[in-house]
């Protein structure tokens, strides 16, 4: 047995010193795809059958160049040739063999690494490595993402980012590159780079545009998923403290900005207080389940409170959740943490069974949008086992059967297409008609629905603070799209979509006035409904829910949001949440058209403080 040690040779010189036939099993990560790669291997160097045999010899088991033994563990791969001449035999009658012994070191990843590395494997499909492999390095798809176009920066072109995966899969995940890798022929990336390039996989919306300009359909939103799940995975997320944070709220909160029920509730609850409404809560064999996102209820439940008024005021049979108050977009989108991710839609469903409702009303979100209608089932492994309704295509056939009366408002307003429900969901026509029966001044903007460009907040692109400047520079883009309508709003049937339009208009000056221009669109079905239950005399519609009328007062104590309330009065922990709503910035923004809202806030403190006095 000879013992060589092979450093920079090219791989092409050591299959040509190693001969023609050599045979390869192995217990190591070389082990993956073994066939497909032997042949691959064999038509590529020598035209013959390749295989290779590796083994583990232990520390000090294999002498070094100085004599001794050499330190660390190493792995041997066996090289078997054959004989001299056919028929004849080597020299003591044994067939020649010589055996290369590569550094494990050289094989071996790191801990976070092999981490990413398994993460992609776990989750890589057939057609994510046809992905990988058909780019042609054009770079077509810069011509197609805002984050590029505007600044030029080669880091935030699509192709970084999947320039970089690729390079691991080749080098981690192939025989070709693991063999090349160790002998030093294929880049071979480290964890510096992994951490080097993560902040680029977040400055991006994954939002499928890039690829409507790829010669090859490849889908980098795609890939960039599979690179946050294995940032997520193998744990590098966690060094950015908003990744961080989401995480943790969730796995601990079950709401990524950390708020609890008590103050999701509670806050909402203040609201239809204050203005004399009321939501169903807990309520058994509703037709849905109604849950906000997190963004929804912690940056715009004031104005939410519209949308609970055109759900009572068209008899809709809905119910709230006490114990489910996120729909996990964040977690999906953002963090792309799997596990969690899962849990959060089997809250859902269990919920949901609970309840005994029928089925999800999906409220205007364009990321829970794209999760329910395509990337549940993936994190599942099985279907949603619900049906689900988005708000927009209730609220449309609610107006064409009659049950939601509207006179078309003279708002002037445009309409930007959500990346997530329109080019990636296909609701861009949906969005559209249920516009075109509540306005009559309604101005497309240029380029528009699938081609849209993205509004830069979603999937991270507003929540990371590190990604303002950048995404408020490249939303140029959107402010002169707004701007060329003419329109005095824009409206979007998405959250977070509305909240970075809204910051675009006022970084950009849009609106003369400064007021706020950017609406969801439920609220310009508000604005052509509230007319017309007035022309009707019919306003009372909106105060109290269908389920909750003509009960008991046993029955709507215990399944109002005003009987809710009344529990978490008796909670030990109550004056802390009313000292949390009087210092809340959405509370002080709501008091600005709702300056009573302050004394209710006094009248509940009141309360709980005789509540004591009398105990």
């Amino acid at each position: 047995m000879k013992l060589i040690k092979i450093h920079n040779n090219s791989l092409l010189s050591f299959l040509n010193y190693t001969g023609l036939n050599v045979c390869y099993i192995s217990n190591t990560i070389l082990s993956r795809n073994t066939f497909h790669n032997q042949r691959e291997l064999s038509s590529l160097y020598t035209g013959l059958p390749v295989s290779l045999y590796t083994t583990h010899v232990s520390r000090g088991s294999v002498p070094g160049e100085d004599g001794e033994g050499d330190s660390g563990v190493q792995t041997l791969i066996n090289i078997h040739l054959p004989s001299r001449s056919p028929g004849t035999r080597d020299a003591g009658g044994e067939r020649e063999r010589r055996v290369i012994t590569i550094r494990k070191e050289l094989l071996a990843m790191e801990a976070e690494m092999q981490a990413f590395v398994d993460s992609l494997r776990h989750n890589l499909t057939a057609e994510d490595v046809v992905n990988l492999e058909a780019c042609m390095d054009c770079k077509m798809c810069g011509e197609a993402c805002a984050w590029y176009l505007v600044t030029g920066d080669e880091k935030l072109h699509p192709t970084y980012k999947t320039g970089f995966i690729r390079q691991i899969y080749r080098r981690y995940m192939t025989l070709e590159g693991q063999i090349g890798g160790a002998l030093g022929l294929v880049p071979t990336p480290t964890l510096a780079d992994l951490k080097e390039h993560m902040q680029y996989f977040w400055a991006c919306t994954a939002c499928g545009r890039c690829t409507l300009a790829c010669p090859s359909g490849i889908s980098i939103r795609r890939i960039v998923r599979l690179a946050r799940a294995a940032y997520a995975d193998s744990g590098l997320s966690y060094a950015n403290p908003t990744i961080r944070s989401i995480i943790e709220n969730t796995d601990r909160h079950r709401h990524s900005f950390g708020l609890t029920a008590a103050q999701v509730l509670g806050r909402v609850g203040l609201f239809l207080r204050n203005e004399g409404l009321e939501a169903p809560v807990n309520v058994q064999n509703a037709e849905f389940l109604f849950v906000c996102p997190a963004a929804g209820n912690t940056k715009i439940p004031d104005y939410g409170i519209k949308l609970i008024k055109i759900l009572n005021a068209a008899g809709v049979s809905y119910t709230i959740s006490p114990y489910v108050i996120d729909t996990g977009t964040e977690i999906d989108h953002i963090a792309v943490h799997h596990k969690l991710s899962k849990q959060m839609l089997e809250d859902w469903e269990q919920e949901a069974d609970r309840l005994g409702v029928q089925k999800i009303l999906l409220v205007e979100c364009g990321c829970d949008t794209r999760t329910l209608y395509a990337e549940a089932s993936e994190t599942l492994g099985r279907p949603f086992r619900y049906p689900i309704v988005s708000v927009d295509a209730l609220m449309l056939d609610l107006i064409k059967q009659g049950r939601l009366p509207v006179e078309k408002t003279h708002l002037k307003v445009t309409l930007h297409d959500p990346c997530y429900a329109t080019r990636l969901s296909g609701l861009g026509d949906l969005f559209r008609e249920l516009l075109n029966l509540v306005t009559d001044n309604f101005i497309e903007m240029t380029p528009n629905r699938e081609y849209n460009y993205c509004c830069n907040g979603g999937a991270g692109g507003m929540r990371l603070p590190e990604n303002t400047a950048t995404r408020r520079k490249i939303s140029v883009l959107k402010a002169n799209q707004i701007r060329a309508t003419g329109a005095d709003f824009v409206t979007s049937p998405c959250v977070v979509c509305t909240l970075s339009l809204e910051d675009t208009c006022q970084t950009y000056q849009l609106s003369p006035s400064g007021d706020r221009m950017a609406l969801v669109l439920f609220e310009v079905v508000y604005a052509a409904m509230e007319p017309a239950l007035a022309k009707l005399g019919e306003l009372d519609r909106m105060r109290v829910p269908a389920v909750l009328r003509n009960c008991d007062q046993e029955f709507f104590i215990a399944h109002s949001v005003e009987g809710q309330m009344m529990r978490l009065m008796q909670q030990p922990d109550f004056p802390e949440l009313l000292d949390w709503l009087e210092q809340d910035d959405i509370v002080k923004r709501f008091s600005k058209d709702h300056p009573q809202v302050y004394d209710d806030i006094r009248a509940l403190r009141e309360m709980v403080m005789n509540c004591e006095n009398c105990d």
